[in-house]
């Protein structure tokens, strides 16, 4: 599948807003929505993969689908959590060791999102997690939507026309769900009031693979100019004002106003799809270059590492802090260092291997 240097920008972007908003730094007020720019990127990227191997197989190989999703996300988790483990043995994680056995129990079953939902064992320094057992979850269901489909998910209109759907009826399920007095967690953590940000990036894809299948290939035609096809100076107009509001609502939004259930989740799923479409459709634009600067980009290819770590490690120097009486600017800058210093070998020395012993085999 084609790269787009400036989509590992915006996950550089993503993961700095939700670690500012971990930080508690208080300019960052939405920094929790940098979750809902992964959901939208996920959903997309994924159902572009999908859509490929139906047109091309005419089938979903469920096998090299899953295997490919555990290559990806289950080595530096497991990491994480055995180091999380040891760290309960050295008396720096609070609680028990069967509090803290529950707690990785929950996280490799992909139930965080649900027992922060429904109060039930939710894992604490383990927290984060939730995002990652909706879209674990999500991708199952997907697949086996495609699946279902077979090689018909590939017709014209088909996955932007269930996408879609999908996403508003999720839209019209948390707004009846917070009429009806369901709890802010509930709403914010559940699978079937979430999915509607990732199910907008799958729409997405849906109709890049309509409308412009060219622009998912690995290489452009020969014949096509991005710097002057049709539509590309409206995308660059398009993004620049999805990513300036995006950055509005990030520095802005909070998470349990009213007016975020749905209508607040469902607009900033938007406009990071309108942001993505952007990228997509002209990755030579300024825009485009903007987000794909080194700096950035280099951020965006440890986010993965970066959100595993930075929580916990987090949560650990705000206890250290109150222990030691360091301030919380001073704990937060260090646990900011040793996370990006933890993510960079967990790229280095984990994630990348175990994709490129994937990508190696048959």
């Amino acid at each position: 599948m084609r790269y787009w240097r400036a989509l590992d920008g915006l996950r550089g972007v993503a993961i700095l807003a939700v670690m500012l908003f971990h930080a508690h730094v208080p300019l960052v007020r939405g920094g929790f929505l940098g979750v809902d720019i992964f959901f939208v990127l996920s959903g997309f990227l994924i159902t572009t993969q999908l859509l490929r191997e139906v047109s091309r197989t005419g089938s979903v190989r469920f096998g090299r689908f899953f295997l490919r999703r555990a290559v990806r996300l289950q080595p530096a988790l497991m990491l994480m959590l055995a180091i999380y483990f040891l760290g309960s043995l050295l008396g720096l994680i609070p609680g028990t060791a069967r509090v803290v056995t529950t707690d990785i129990t929950i996280v490799l079953l992909a139930l965080t999102h649900w027992a922060r939902a429904f109060n039930w064992l939710s894992p604490d320094y383990l927290g984060h997690a939730w995002s990652l057992g909706i879209e674990e979850q999500f991708y199952v269901l997907w697949a086996l939507v495609f699946g279902a489909l077979g090689q018909s998910a590939a017709r014209r209109w088909r996955v932007v026309t269930l996408a879609a759907l999908g996403a508003l009826i999720g839209m019209a399920w948390m707004g009846l769900l917070t009429k009806q007095g369901a709890s802010l967690v509930r709403l914010y953590n559940g699978l079937d009031t979430r999915a509607m940000a990732l199910l907008c990036g799958c729409a997405l894809a849906g109709w890049f693979h309509t409308i412009r299948p060219t622009r998912l290939e690995a290489l452009l035609p020969a014949a096509v100019d991005p710097q002057v096809e049709p539509g590309n100076s409206w995308a660059t107009v398009s993004g620049v004002v999805a990513l300036a509001g995006l950055l509005w609502a990030i520095l802005n939004f909070e998470w349990t106003h009213p007016y975020m259930f749905p209508w607040g989740y469902m607009g900033v799923a938007l406009l990071a799809l309108v942001l993505i479409a952007s990228i997509v459709q002209a990755p030579d634009n300024r825009l485009s270059k903007l987000l794909g600067m080194s700096a950035i980009v280099s951020i965006g290819r440890i986010s993965y590492g970066l959100y595993l770590w930075h929580y916990p490690l987090y949560r650990v120097a705000e206890a250290q802090g109150k222990a030691t009486g360091y301030s919380l600017g001073i704990t937060m800058t260090a646990a900011t260092l040793m996370t990006f210093i933890t993510a960079w070998l967990s790229y280095r020395w984990v994630e990348h291997p175990f994709r490129a012993w994937f990508f190696r085999r048959p």
